[in-house]
């Protein structure tokens, strides 16, 4: 009987090893899809006052291609022979499985009628960068000022940014893109210059609140395009 029991004993034991094991192994996984290179994206981003136009435009070239995408807010603009618009949205794209930030290029006529000719994830752990420069001259993109200042979701985020935007170029938050846990926090948020760039912030709060900036990549809007 003792033996009996004590291989039971064991048999049980091994099974709810292998189960606890499993089960780590399926949060570990549920947790990855959510993050990139330990960056996890931030999902509750509130869509910036856009003028209407910009809204219209955007939202209407989502609807008419059946696309998932919330759009956050218009970043840049390029004059060709009509205007090319480019768009933060969160959101599924087709064929993709998990969400994500992605730039959309609305291209409009000179009638007026309006289509997506560019669709680009934004990879946080990879940025396509480029020397900062000012305002372009026609034809260039020109980074749009939004129709109110950005503030960031988190209030513990807004405070630590608070802290380091204290440089030369002053930067106003579009959206919050990922977090990573370290030994307090690190952010990546998209911003506008004063320099009229468009940057990816990076910055580190530890567990006392002190703030540091980590990098400021001005954004190569060309790269994003898709065009």
């Amino acid at each position: 009987m003792r033996k009996t029991n004590i291989f039971s004993a064991i048999i049980i034991c091994a099974a709810i090893i292998c189960f606890t094991i499993a089960g780590f192994k399926s949060e570990a996984a549920s947790s990855g899809q959510a993050a990139l290179g330990g960056w996890s994206l931030v999902t509750n981003n509130t869509p910036a006052m856009m003028k209407e136009a910009d809204s219209a435009r955007i939202n209407a070239a989502i609807i008419d291609e059946g696309r998932d995408f919330k759009a956050l807010d218009l970043v840049a603009t390029q004059v060709v022979s009509g205007a090319n618009y480019m768009y933060l949205v969160y959101g599924t794209d087709v064929g993709a499985t998990d969400p994500g930030y992605y730039f959309i290029t609305v291209y409009e006529d000179t009638k007026g009628n309006d289509s997506i000719v560019g669709i680009t994830a934004i990879d946080v752990t990879n940025i396509e960068s480029a020397v900062p420069m000012g305002k372009g001259a026609t034809g260039a993109w020109a980074v749009k000022s939004s129709g109110k200042a950005g503030m960031l979701p988190d209030q513990d985020a807004q405070s630590s940014f608070d802290k380091i935007n204290n440089g030369d170029v002053k930067y106003n938050p579009v959206a919050m893109l990922a977090t990573q846990v370290v030994s307090g926090t690190n952010y990546k948020a998209l911003c506008r210059g004063n320099d009229q760039n468009l940057y990816v912030v990076t910055w580190y709060k530890d567990l006392q609140g002190n703030a540091s900036l980590a990098s400021a990549e001005c954004i190569n809007i060309a790269a994003y395009s898709g065009m």
